[in-house]
């Protein structure tokens, strides 16, 4: 019998609510809302590869417990930014270590679990995991990224960025670095260390399309229509128009 994910999503929302003080709280409260949400697009991800019994449960559980090092990284820190704070993937594996859940989980199951939460945000994965390792990693990441499509459109749509998703980079709605630019257009993996504006924020995102593992998500964002709305947030000029048609090819939109 599958376990119910009831106790833990209970028991995430907890943890995440005890973080709360009264003030400066918008952090955890975006955090806990993008967790259910992830969890719900891993839910549409399964259904769509037809992933069942234990295989599923456990990519429900690693969507669940994903960002859970988010909660004590901002309450500490006061920024998502890793690179001025904490790796939350690992922050998040100790946090599972100490927590326990709050139902028994056999050792390889939690030994899955925790090894998603802590590759979840690495630049890539290793091609010779096994598959039963690798498939709830797959999801949590395709369901993470469709959330953040999400993420960055609300805010982006807005007149004043929040920094806390931006970091405070430049918010110029006509720049873009060619750097990031180059780099998706020759097929390489976008590099967050070059980003200078926020605009240089929506053109990573495009590119994860081309490394999304599971068919269902592209289909996703497709039917969502996530890359449209982001596009339509990008300056219009020539090599925009060139990086959107390598898009719609590939996903053959």
């Amino acid at each position: 019998m599958i376990p119910s994910l009831d106790p833990h999503i209970e028991a995430l929302t907890r943890f995440a609510e005890a973080h709360l003080t009264g003030e400066d709280d918008e952090g955890i409260r975006i955090k806990l809302d993008h967790s259910l949400r992830v969890l719900d697009n891993a839910s549409a991800i399964i259904g769509g590869e037809a992933i069942e019994g234990r295989e599923a449960w456990l990519c429900r559980m690693a969507a669940l417990y994903h960002d859970i090092g988010r909660f004590p990284q901002y309450a500490t820190y006061h920024t998502f930014n890793d690179r001025e704070s904490v790796n939350h993937g690992r922050m998040g594996v100790l946090t599972l270590r100490r927590l326990g859940f709050p139902e028994p989980v056999s050792g390889p199951d939690a030994r899955i679990i925790r090894f998603a939460v802590a590759q979840h945000n690495v630049k890539t994965i290793r091609p010779d995991l096994r598959p039963d390792i690798a498939l709830p990693l797959k999801v949590v990441r395709d369901a993470d990224k469709l959330d953040i499509y999400r993420v960055m459109i609300d805010n982006f749509c807005g007149d004043n960025p929040d920094p806390l998703i931006t970091h405070g980079v430049a918010n110029d709605p006509a720049r873009y670095s060619e750097t990031v630019y180059d780099k998706l257009m020759r097929d390489q993996e976008g590099d967050y260390n070059l980003i200078r504006y926020t605009n240089d924020f929506l053109l990573l995102i495009v590119g994860w399309v081309f490394r999304l593992h599971l068919p269902t998500t592209r289909r996703l964002v497709v039917e969502r229509g996530h890359l449209p709305r982001i596009f339509a947030l990008l300056p219009d000029d020539a090599p925009i128009r060139a990086f959107r048609a390598k898009v719609d090819a590939f996903l053959g939109a």
